[in-house]
């Protein structure tokens, strides 16, 4: 049944969510390492998406996508916090959230429109964005 199915996934990218936001805790990495590590695990779990032959193979990529996210959201927000003054922060993280509500409206447009192609396709390009975050060279240290 297609309901439980799409259920099961979003309890599986919960609890990923829940079991990555206690590994951060843990861990205490930079978020630099956190985008480049979580960018990585997630552009894994999108791509083994696009190869998943059963709903419990999708259910798995789910998890692996949304734990690497769990890591990439707060690595982002302390990035961006840490990027202006105090003063700012709040209207910083207001500008956060609403780039990851915009995210939550526009990726399901555009994967929509690219599952037209391949229904691989949206798995594929979110993998390579990601890679392509993970990988992008840091900056210059001033």
């Amino acid at each position: 049944d297609a309901a439980q199915a799409a259920g099961i996934a979003l309890t599986m990218v919960g609890v990923a969510l829940i079991f990555s936001q206690v590994a951060v805790t843990r861990l205490q990495w930079p978020p630099l390492r956190m985008i480049r590590v979580g960018g990585c695990v997630s552009a894994l779990g999108f791509a083994s998406g696009a190869l998943a032959d059963s709903v419990m193979m999708l259910w798995a990529c789910y998890f692996m996508a949304a734990a690497g996210m769990g890591w990439v959201f707060p690595a982002f927000q302390a990035l961006a916090a840490n990027a202006v003054e105090a003063g700012e922060q709040g209207a910083t993280a207001g500008s956060i959230g609403a780039a990851q509500g915009l995210g939550v409206v526009v990726g399901p447009l555009a994967g929509t429109l690219i599952y037209a192609f391949d229904p691989r396709v949206p798995y594929l390009m979110a993998a390579l964005l990601l890679l392509l975050i993970a990988l992008w060279p840091a900056p210059a240290r001033q």
